[in-house]
């Protein structure tokens, strides 16, 4: 049986595997760089070692040769120790060239780095054939690229590792969950199937005691019975229904002012005064079963969230159907948050936070565009029918 996520369990599956390869690039990020710094020292030392050597073996070259009678500097002895990495330039005490075309460095140190090349001062010939200084200059930065090349390659290549590897280790841990999810799911499909006909039957006889009995204790089971019919709509429309893609034609006004009149014990319950600020007969294609359960939820939310003795405000022109309700403002922070599925910003209010995501759900499906504000001292909501008119 396939699942199909809510877009809220989508975005926390989404961040949740975001801030697992932010994770995973962090630490290989750093490990790259720790392998980076420790492979750039080396070669640097490595460098280093090579440069003494040669430096070494130049000086005593001249040292020997000028012990063996030798007087004046031959580029000609230079030949066996020449190669194309590194170049050689021989300073007299005047610090100008002997052999070579390098200049004198400023530096005083006898090994330093400048752009990608180490530079190396030995004045081990101490003068012998006028030779005081020995120069020699490395560019390493083909070794520097190659370097950053590989362990970018191995980085690259250990996070499509860690990817795939966690991707499988993620679906072994969570095939438990996902049957969990299938089993809780299919459950509650039969669950909400079943409970079809018996909230049926007592609604009918609830309501003919109703109208037999006028007594407090049947107003409260009827009442009950139809908060329960309620919670069954819903659950039914979630788990069950989905968007109709057959659409019919509805008179949205006349379809509102019915659904307002199986809320009047509500209203009156709570002492609330409704009204409309503007109507006017608005007509469209629209999955009708889908509309009712919007227009119920928008006018259980007004009510539940209202305060004793406050006031329900209703604008229904062609562009936009609007429900405003006193009570205690709305956080601009949780306006976006609410519409989630399970979200609830007040727990000391009765609700299961269902209701906003079937308004939410039946406004995309028609593609309407549902807004939550707070405007005239009133939270705010508002199905804008052309959602090129709504705010962004």
């Amino acid at each position: 049986m396939a699942i199909v996520l809510t877009q809220y369990e989508k975005h926390s599956l989404w961040r949740f595997l975001g801030i697992y390869l932010i994770s995973s690039i962090t630490l290989i990020g750093i490990i790259a760089f720790l392998v980076f710094w420790i492979q750039k020292e080396q070669l640097l030392r490595s460098i280093h070692n090579q440069m003494l050597l040669k430096s070494s073996q130049i000086a005593q070259m001249v040292i020997f040769e000028h012990m063996n009678g030798g007087v004046k500097f031959d580029s000609k002895m230079l030949l066996p120790l020449q190669d194309d990495e590194m170049k050689i330039t021989l300073f007299g005490k005047d610090k100008k060239p002997i052999f070579g075309t390098q200049t004198f460095p400023i530096h005083s140190k006898k090994f330093f780095i400048s752009n990608h090349q180490a530079i190396l001062l030995d004045n081990g010939a101490y003068g012998h054939m006028g030779i005081e200084w020995i120069l020699i200059c490395v560019n390493f930065q083909k070794q520097f690229h190659s370097l950053v090349f590989y362990i970018a390659l191995v980085a690259i290549f250990c996070f499509v590792f860690v990817s795939i590897f966690g991707l499988i280790l993620g679906r072994l841990f969570l095939k438990p969950v996902r049957d969990g999810i299938s089993f809780l799911d299919c459950f509650i499909k039969d669950i909400t199937h079943e409970l079809n006909t018996p909230i049926s039957a007592i609604i009918m006889s609830i309501g003919s005691l109703k109208n037999e009995i006028n007594h407090p204790k049947i107003l409260r089971i009827y009442k009950a019975c139809k908060r329960i019919e309620f919670l069954y709509n819903n659950l039914t429309f979630l788990f069950l229904g989905e968007i109709s893609k057959v659409k019919e034609q509805i008179e949205f006004l006349d379809l509102l002012k019915n659904r307002i009149e199986m809320f009047e014990e509500h209203l009156k319950e709570k002492k609330l005064s409704l009204a409309f600020l503007q109507q006017s007969k608005v007509y469209f294609y629209a999955d009708k079963e889908g509309v009712i359960r919007m227009i119920d939820n928008l006018l259980s939310n007004a009510i539940k969230y209202n305060q004793e003795g406050g006031v329900i405000s209703i604008t229904l022109t062609p562009q936009k159907f609007c429900i405003q309700n006193s009570g205690t403002p709305l956080a601009v922070d949780l306006m976006t948050k609410i519409k989630k599925r399970y979200f609830r910003a007040d727990f000391q209010t009765q609700g299961y936070g269902i209701g906003l995501d079937i308004i939410q759900k039946v406004a995309q499906s028609h593609h309407w565009r549902f807004d939550i504000s707070y405007q005239d001292f009133l939270n705010t909501f508002t199905i804008f029918f052309d959602s090129t008119l709504a705010p962004h």
